[in-house]
């Protein structure tokens, strides 16, 4: 047994166990320390990858670590490390402290972290669900409020069917190719087509593609802001990993590309259609997710280092401005009635400068505008589309992004140029609120600026 290789996994398996003890004995007004070791695990998670060692099997070649893997687990530990030390002053205002939660988003965090080291259908499955299980008891926490139980139950629902698709896909890829291991696969057969259909509509309830994104509105409107920050980065962005190698594996197969097309022109155009009609803000982000899920299926849709590599980027820098965005959100709805009606979005600029550039900023990052790292990434997806001659797509791409500008746009003019009530004076930033926000915004113009500090990283 490597244990070398499972080294982040035994840190925060470690730091569970201990805020898992920690959690029986203390009181509520602990809370707050509690979250700030959960995020110290995540950062000794992170420096331990500097101590792994690569290329490396272990598990009975079940768990593979190679540089790309320890790439997405530095991302994934910095996404939970700042998830978490963002949330404590939100459920401490909303007088719902409940010590469960930095270490429910540890445990999510450690099976994704399995996940993306997985070489084997068994050993993903597992570690998939363990971070299922987790996000939907996260997205339930505030227990005293009707929304959010409905949106976990119909996440639950549909996370469910997304299990069963799971399984039946795997169980076609062992009877089409006699193992459950991640190997190239020549043929092209009824049975591997049937893997193809069932385990890509399972990956696309996990993303919210389109006709799986159901439960994606809901879950987001009824969750704790700051959990929706976590489950809208986190597990998406370690599924574009996942994504990635099966499109080297077996994107020759026919099916694949007409699977991967159809769900990336389904959720690009319905999403962005269907978030103008949003009178939540939260509802609107979620939509505007669901579009971005269909963005990124275009880069999985042949194998191209090229598509690859832009997609990760993407993806990447896609993530911090995602979770800075619901920090703002979660901020905003510490304040004593705010709801996340568009029309409570009306004078936040002129009020509190503060709240409404910094939303304001991520949302022009999602439309692309340079100098943010979002404009490299589509760019970037662009250039792959039309260096593996996916022209068509590309030009997709382009009309759906431009389509997208409308409701940020919108929002963005409900901030600066409407005037509202004189209620955004008070609202203040936790210190963990603002070192979330700092990162997610100096990485977005950092990696925009300089895109080869992160792109050196991404070696397929």
């Amino acid at each position: 047994m490597n244990w070398n290789a499972l080294l982040p996994e035994i840190v925060l398996s470690l730091g569970i166990l201990l805020l898992f003890f920690l959690e029986l004995f203390l009181e509520k007004k602990y809370f707050k320390f509690l979250s700030l070791l959960g995020a110290l695990t995540t950062l000794a998670a992170f420096f331990s990858l500097f101590f792994v060692e690569y290329p490396a099997y272990t598990f009975f070649d079940t768990f593979y670590v190679s540089q790309l893997e320890l790439f997405g687990k530095g991302m994934l530990y910095i996404l939970s490390g700042l998830s978490i030390v963002a949330l404590y002053d939100y459920f401490l205002k909303k007088d719902s402290v409940y010590g469960e939660v930095p270490y429910l988003i540890l445990i999510s965090t450690l099976g994704l972290s399995l996940f993306l080291s997985s070489n084997s259908f068994i050993t993903l499955f597992v570690s998939l669900e363990l971070s299922s299980i987790t996000i939907y008891i996260l997205a339930a926490m505030l227990r005293k409020d009707y929304n959010s139980k409905e949106g976990a139950f119909k996440y639950l629902l549909m996370g469910s069917v997304g299990t069963a698709l799971f399984g039946m896909g795997s169980s076609f890829y062992y009877g089409a190719t006699g193992t459950f291991f991640l190997n190239p696969y020549a043929d092209s057969n009824t049975i591997f087509s049937l893997f193809i259909l069932f385990f890509l509509s399972a990956l696309a309830v996990k993303i919210s593609a389109v006709p799986f994104h159901f439960w994606t509105p809901d879950a987001y409107e009824g969750a704790p802001t700051p959990v929706v920050g976590y489950l809208a980065t986190a597990p998406k962005f370690v599924i574009y990993f996942l994504l990635v190698k099966l499109s080297m594996l077996f994107s020759h197969v026919q099916p694949w590309l007409i699977l991967v097309a159809l769900l990336s022109l389904l959720s690009m155009f319905y999403a962005n259609f269907t978030a103008y009609a949003q009178r939540s803000v939260k509802r609107l982000l979620a939509y505007s997710s669901i579009a971005h899920g269909g963005y990124f299926l275009l880069g999985i849709s042949l194998s191209d280092k090229l598509l690859h590599t832009g997609l990760l980027f993407y993806v990447s820098v896609y993530t911090f401005a995602t979770l800075g965005s619901f920090v703002v959100l979660s901020s905003l709805e510490k304040s004593q009635g705010f709801t996340h009606h568009i029309l409570d979005y009306r004078g936040l600029g002129r009020e509190n400068l503060v709240l409404g550039v910094l939303l304001s900023f991520f949302l022009l990052a999602f439309i692309g505008i340079p100098p943010m790292a979002l404009f490299v990434g589509k760019l970037n997806l662009f250039l792959g589309l039309v260096h593996a001659k996916l022209v068509l797509l590309a030009f997709a791409f382009v009309v759906a992004s431009i389509i997208s500008a409308g409701y940020y746009l919108k929002l963005i003019s409900y901030i600066f140029l409407e005037e509202g009530e004189s209620k955004y004076k008070k609202v203040s930033f936790s210190a963990g609120e603002s070192l979330t926000l700092l990162v997610c915004f100096v990485l977005v113009i950092l990696f925009g600026l300089f895109p080869h500090l992160l792109s050196n990283f991404i070696r397929l």
